[in-house]
């Protein structure tokens, strides 16, 4: 198991140096800025997250994560001693057992997510990177949002999301029901899956696994306002990229289901933008066109309160307008 643990730890370090080398595109200058910290990140929790991206990072979630998922916490410890070289700011972390620094470990994690809260995607996904599987869920989480939300080069976005797929991927043996780390590989390939074309998408093979994993996300918790809207994005895609009937006999894709699944989704969460325009997205693919136009007007008006929304504001706002 130690073995397997220090080849896998080993691999992500040499994949951090290759991230090092990406140039990233900033977050917009003409957008809203956000400074939260993680000395004030829980006083925002439960409206940055709605309460759908578990609980703040703190020494009680790090032990409970930690008896549930003991090979995830291994990974961790021999991670944190491998970098702690290249990252001094966290060699403190490496001394001992991690068990007697979770206060410490927790601050960095809330360090992570407020530089994704606040647009620094390249700080927020290095930081995550460094810090081991409890801080990918931030940094790859960033990345994402990284690449379908500021990146215009396709090489680029593509390469992105498939090292999402991938970290997501060497990390999910250690917790294969984890949400956060199931969700996040559905997530890459279905956004690659959006730019692929009818022939190579049913190739891909990630079609199935994708509707797999929301389908097994949503049963374990059939709120999850993440799994609820991606699912509804990826039945229109796959309507548009199959028609209707291949869709619904091949993968049970149907236009009804996608009216439920956003549906719910505003329900679960009324002021979240990205609910709106991954609607209008969805309504787009199945020739709706009025409909998506009359769900972007409802963002207009809604205050940003993260990058996420304020990057999401801004794509609805220009979806809409070249609509009208």
């Amino acid at each position: 198991m130690l073995k397997k643990v220090l080849s896998l730890v080993i691999f992500i370090t040499a994949y951090s140096q290759v991230f090092a080398e990406q140039t990233w595109q900033p977050y917009p200058e003409n957008l809203q800025s956000f400074s939260y910290t993680e000395q004030d990140l829980a006083d925002h929790w439960p409206d940055l997250t709605d309460g759908f991206r578990g609980p703040l990072p703190t020494a009680e979630s790090l032990r409970a994560d930690a008896e549930r998922w003991p090979e995830m916490y291994d990974f961790t410890q021999n991670h944190l001693q491998t970098v702690a070289r290249s990252h001094p700011d966290l060699a403190s972390l490496a001394d001992g057992e991690l068990s007697q620094s979770f206060d410490a470990y927790a601050r960095e994690l809330r360090r992570a997510w407020a530089l994704l809260f606040n647009g620094q995607f390249r700080e927020a996904r290095d930081l995550g990177l460094a810090l081991g599987p409890a801080g990918y869920f931030p940094g790859l989480y960033a990345q994402a949002l990284q690449a379908t939300l500021i990146e215009t080069d396709e090489d680029t976005r593509r390469q992105l999301l498939e090292e999402v797929i991938t970290l997501t991927e060497d990390i999910m043996p250690m917790a294969p029901d984890h949400p956060m780390i199931r969700f996040g590989n559905a997530y890459g390939k279905a956004r690659i899956l959006e730019n692929m074309s009818a022939s190579e998408a049913m190739g891909a093979g990630y079609t199935s696994e994708v509707i797999d994993t929301l389908e097994a996300l949503l049963e374990d918790d059939p709120d999850n306002i993440y799994a609820v809207t991606l699912f509804g994005g990826v039945q229109s895609g796959i309507i548009e990229k199959a028609g209707s009937l291949i869709a619904r006999l091949t993968y049970g894709a149907k236009e009804s289901s996608m009216e439920d699944l956003f549906n719910k989704a505003m329900q679960l969460s009324p002021d979240y933008p990205g609910v709106y325009f991954e609607y209008a997205r969805a309504k787009l693919k199945v020739d709706e066109e009025k409909e998506a136009l009359a769900l972007l007007k409802k963002t207009h008006g809604m205050n940003a309160i993260s990058a996420e929304e304020a990057l999401l504001l801004r794509a609805s706002n220009r979806l809409r307008q070249s609509l009208e």
